[in-house]
């Protein structure tokens, strides 16, 4: 009680904080929010008004059943809308909502992952910042543990980046994959229990790799996420256990005792039930921190046995001390940096990852020598031995054959879902500047020129209100079936963002031919405007669906950014003359 006191004192005399606004000037690069946010507790979802505001979270004395509050204010430098994801990445909460004013997210950890607005490992939230304007992001988060961090960026920055992740992840899993599948091949013909104890490791840390990065979330149990503290714990106390069996069997020899075996074995034992019971005497949080810290014990612990065991003439005790010497600098790395918030200029899970299948190869490669000296003794012929190493070489080329397949047909997926919008199956904002770009490049600058025409609906905000954000996807999805057929390779029709469209269309830059041209695509414009308003869709109840057009001519790659100016000068120009027509900015 004193405690909470103290610190609620403390608030007072800290507590003089006013919220600065973090300013978005570049949709190429992200933008860290935490200096800017604001935070404060309370008992219930709501707030009274009365509640003191930080900017540190930890000067809160939050119990593990009150809600933490946040809220940021995001300035648009930029003059036009700019569609963002308000991002929460490092997530672990039970419970959050999320708001921009407009729309609410209700979503979090004890949520399917369904619940989630863009389907990704971290938390985002779609929305949109209007120009030279402010927008606040307000919400609160609640559980037993609470990490976190604020961030703001581009639909096309977090995909660009979530699709290196994946080709980096895949990439992981299948080598971990694959040295799993040769551990247990090494077991099954050897029936030497090191390789069963090296599949485990291998596997249970390719398992934890698998939750942390959230595609067990989206994979294995998208429906029950009560799963997911028990997985983790799973997972975590796993890796450690299986790691003490590496350091036995790896030492382990006929009619030989490890040194300090017996006393390994019981604490591996009672680990699990420790971690129960700090789970329920004295929380979550620190019951998973336990096999994370113990890690520092089993270092002293391995060091001493290898020692001893080298001491007493092990040659296997140097080579695992050199094999573990990766992932135990890679997970010291980790382990300082996620309990101590020290930076230390190395990426953490890339230093891990490379660390442990540095550690696995080593491992694999130094068993599968020694058991090739083994299969040399006993069949006492160089020629047999040679021939497996042969055998074991092929099925390696085979199994990386056909990874790098599986890689390349993964690639070749997240490329097509990187130029594609999610909702409407059209062409995104990125392929549109691609387009665009590729139109003045490799000598075409004198030869080509484009039509600019934006589209936006009218009114569509009052859709969203009336009837909901399904119908209004239903409706954006219409338009797009109805735009979808324009696309080949002289034309675009792309979603450009929110319930806008773009249409652009190259042409040579021939005069004699351009005026009917032109002419052909005005004419285009008024073909998919009358069809536009021509939509009957059923759950609008009969209400009709207006449009407006803005269009240009771009003649230059100095022009593009103007030309796109014009355009949607234009379509405002349409917007104030009552919506539903079609202007060509001159």
């Amino acid at each position: 009680m004193l405690r909470v006191v103290v610190s609620m004192f403390m608030i007072l005399i800290t507590s003089h904080c006013v919220e600065a606004a973090a300013f978005f000037k570049n949709p190429k690069v992200e933008l860290a929010l935490d200096s800017n946010v604001l935070y404060t507790i309370s008992d219930k979802p709501t707030l009274t008004g009365e509640e003191l505001w930080v900017d540190d979270p930890s000067r809160l004395p939050r119990q593990t059943h009150q809600y933490l509050h946040f809220k940021v204010s995001v300035h648009n430098e930029l003059e036009k809308l700019v569609p963002v994801w308000f991002s929460i990445g490092f997530p672990a909460m039970k419970v959050l909502v999320v708001t921009d004013g407009v729309s609410v997210w209700k979503t979090g950890d004890d949520s399917p992952y369904s619940t989630r607005p863009v389907n990704a490992p971290n938390y985002h939230f779609p929305s949109i910042l209007s120009p030279s304007s402010e927008t606040e992001f307000r919400g609160y988060m609640q559980g037993e543990i609470l990490r976190y961090t604020f961030t703001l960026g581009t639909p096309e920055y977090f995909n660009q980046r979530y699709v290196k992740t994946l080709q980096r992840d895949m990439a992981f899993f299948g080598a971990m994959a694959l040295l799993t599948a040769l551990c247990l091949v090494g077991f099954i013909t050897s029936r030497n229990w090191v390789f069963l104890s090296f599949a485990a490791f291998i596997f249970s840390t390719t398992f934890w790799f698998f939750r942390v990065f959230g595609y067990a979330f989206e994979i294995l149990w998208p429906s029950s996420p009560y799963l997911n503290d028990i997985s983790y714990a799973l997972s975590i106390y796993a890796v450690l256990l299986s790691a003490f069996w590496v350091l036995l069997q790896s030492l382990a020899k006929e009619g030989h005792s490890v040194y300090g075996a017996k006393h390994i074995k019981r604490f591996c034992l009672l680990m699990p039930f420790a971690g129960l019971l700090l789970w329920q005497t004295l929380g979550l949080d620190l019951a998973l921190r336990l096999p994370v810290l113990l890690f520092f014990p089993f270092i002293i612990t391995a060091g001493i046995v290898i020692y001893v065991e080298h001491k007493r003439g092990s040659d296997r005790a140097k080579w695992l001390a050199a094999a573990m010497a990766p992932v135990t600098f890679s997970t010291l790395v980790l382990t300082i940096i996620a309990l101590f918030n020290v930076d230390l200029y190395l990426e953490p899970i890339a230093t891990f990852m490379t660390g442990i299948v540095l550690t696995c190869l080593f491992m694999v490669s130094l068993t599968a020598n020694y058991m090739v000296k083994v299969v040399q003794r006993e069949r006492d012929t160089q020629k047999r031995a040679a021939k497996l190493r042969s055998e074991q070489t092929s099925k390696l080329e085979a199994l990386v054959k056909e990874r790098t397949k599986a890689l390349e047909d993964t690639n070749k997926t997240l490329a097509d879902i990187a130029s594609k919008d999610s909702l409407t199956n059209l062409p995104n904002r990125r392929t549109l500047d691609l387009f665009v770009d590729n139109t003045f490049t490799h000598g075409n600058e004198e030869h080509e020129v484009l039509a600019v025409a934006l589209i936006d609906l009218d009114h569509f905000k009052s859709i969203n209100d009336t009837f909901g954000h399904d119908i209004g996807d239903e409706v954006l999805k219409t338009i797009a079936e109805l735009l979808s057929p324009l696309n080949n390779d002289k034309q675009v029709a792309a979603r450009y963002g929110g319930e806008e469209f773009a249409i652009v269309q190259r042409y040579p830059a021939y005069q004699k031919t351009l005026n009917d041209d032109l002419d052909a695509f005005a004419a285009q414009l008024n073909d998919v405007h009358a069809n536009i308003n021509a939509l009957r869709i059923e759950a609008l109840q009969g209400r009709t669906i207006g449009a407006s057009f803005g269009w240009t001519l771009c003649e230059s790659s100095s022009d593009i950014v103007c030309a796109f100016r014009r355009a949607d000068k234009a379509l405002y120009t349409a917007k104030d003359k009552g919506r539903n027509v079609i202007i060509k900015a001159l």
